[in-house]
Order: C-alpha cells, then structure tokens, then sequence
C-alpha cells in the first residue's frame, strides 16, 4: 500500500476517522453487533470502542484485502489490542480524556460502528477507524473540556472536537485543539475551514473568512471553492466535474470514480489493475509487491 497523503498534520479521531485510506466500494452490509454489553462506562469505552472498530473491519475485509491496506494483525483481538495501544501512545501513555463522559453518545457510537457500511472502514495501517458520516455520535462520546490551543491526545479532549497532531522534521511530535472553523470565521486555506465550506480570500495572503462552497456558475480561484461534485473550469467559474473520456488537467477535474491519466479523466482501476499510488484504485489499496489494485472489501 503507498499514498501520497501527507503524514505531517495529522488529526486523530477524526483520522481514526480522517487521515486513512477509505476502502470504497464495500458492500453495506450489517453483522450482528460487536460491543453488546452493559452500557459503556468512562473507564473501558476505549476498550469496547476499538473492538467495535477492528470487529467490524473484520467482519467486512477477508484477510488478503486487510493485508493489502496494511493491517497485519491476525484476528481481531490482535488488531483491537495494537490499535488500544495507539491510542494510549497519543494519549502520553494514558487513557484518560479530558472531558466527561457522556454514556448515552457512547452506546450510539458503538451500535453505530457495528451497523456500518463496509465502504466506511478507513485504514491507515495498523491505524483505522470508521467514517465520521456513518459513526456521528462518536465524536460526541466524551464531551472535551481542553480549549483551542490547549495540547490534547485525541479529538475527545477538545472542546470542539479536533486534536491536531503535527511532527516536526526531526521527528518530534506536538499536538493541540485546533477545530477547523465554522461560517463566519477567519481563515487562510481551505483546510482551516470545515469541509462544506470554503476559504474566501479576496487578496492572498490577507485572512479571508469561511463561507458555504459555491454551486454551479459561481466564480472560484480553485475547485476546492466549488460544491463537491463541481470543479472550477478554464473560464473561473464552477462547472460539473468531467465524466471518464473528458480532458482534465489534475484529479479535481473529474468525477468521483474517476481519476485523471494522460489529461483525461478515465475509471479508477479495478482489482488487478495497475496502478501507481493508493488513489489510482477504486479499493484505494495499491499493492506494493505487484503495483496492482487490491479487490474491494466485501464482507460476509
């Protein structure tokens, strides 16, 4: 598995919910749910929430399929034990969370973890975790008291729900609350800004303000100015992203499912397929040893 993906901010929970591969094209399907039990208490949520996640992804990706993204535990008590360990890790070696507990969050976000679609499970080696659209009460598991700027060990920590880790070029590692900002707050990029919006900056470098995208024919700088399925064309307004066989000049000119080769946009590969980088396959799995795509998730 090789990505492109910069691995220098990093946000966790939101990356055991954000900064993975997405496996997409698994099949939704449901098993029987992973975290039954009494109701989740503060002091073993942690342990019930990474057997929920590495229960599903195992229920969902057969062993050559988890290989192929990197995850090489064996079962998924292993694989819940490593990724505990993560987590303690980015924690300072705890798993205390600066926040309260909220119980009735946390059994949602579990049911919502075993109830997933197979399409949510995202991988980042031994680090994963579902889709943040299919599990939305996790987030709200531990209600975080650490402000913007205070040093956190994972999202639950902070108020807003967002713990930015970054290492620097020597390899040490700082992490801080640092939510991406609503509507009507500066910024000075589109990545300060929420995912539904934009960063509207009338003259760079100045700080502009984060607005809602613009749909079709409004006038951007970049297609991350535009609605998701829009891109922002030669003539600087947005337009419908290009279906395979149009011209492209980068992957934002294409539509999903699609990926831009030789300046025009063509379907993201299949397994077997050759490929480059994660994002040339439609499982976003590019196998190292064979420069193939892996097959998708399929679950059972």
């Amino acid at each position: 598995m090789r990505t492109h993906r910069p691995v220098m901010l990093v946000t966790f929970l939101s990356a055991v919910a954000v900064a993975m591969l997405a496996a997409p094209g698994c099949k939704e399907d449901k098993t029987p749910g992973s975290s039954g039990g009494p109701d989740p208490t503060g002091s073993d949520f942690l342990s019930r929430y990474v057997k929920a996640v590495c229960d599903r992804t195992f229920a969902c990706c057969d062993a050559a399929a988890r290989a192929a993204r990197g995850l090489d535990a064996s079962s998924a008590d292993a694989c819940a034990s490593n990724l505990k360990a993560i987590f303690v890790a980015f924690n300072g070696g705890g798993e205390e969370v600066n926040g309260t507990f909220v119980p009735e969050k946390a059994e949602a976000c579990l049911a919502e973890i075993d109830a997933s679609p197979c399409a949510g499970i995202e991988f980042f080696g031994a680090l994963l975790g579902v889709d943040e659209k299919s599990t939305p009460s996790c987030p709200d598991a531990w209600d975080g008291s650490a402000p913007e700027g205070e040093a956190c060990g994972t999202n639950w920590d902070c108020v807003r729900d967002r713990c930015l880790r970054n290492i620097d070029s020597s390899g040490q590692s700082s992490s801080a609350c640092k939510a991406r900002a609503v509507a009507g707050e500066p910024c000075t990029s589109p990545f300060d800004c929420e995912e539904a919006l934009r960063c509207d900056q009338p003259s760079s470098p100045d700080p502009g303000t984060c607005a809602p995208r613009l749909a079709m024919g409004g006038s951007c700088k970049g297609s991350s100015d535009c609605e998701a399925e829009l891109r922002c064309a030669d003539d600087g307004t947005c337009q419908t992203r290009e279906q395979a066989g149009g011209p492209c000049t980068s992957d934002d000119d294409c539509a999903s499912g699609t990926t831009c080769k030789g300046a025009m946009c063509a379907p993201l590969g299949a397994a077997g397929a050759p490929c480059f980088t994660d994002s040339d396959c439609a499982s976003s799995a590019c196998i190292d040893a064979t420069d193939t795509c892996a097959d998708v998730c399929k679950g059972n």
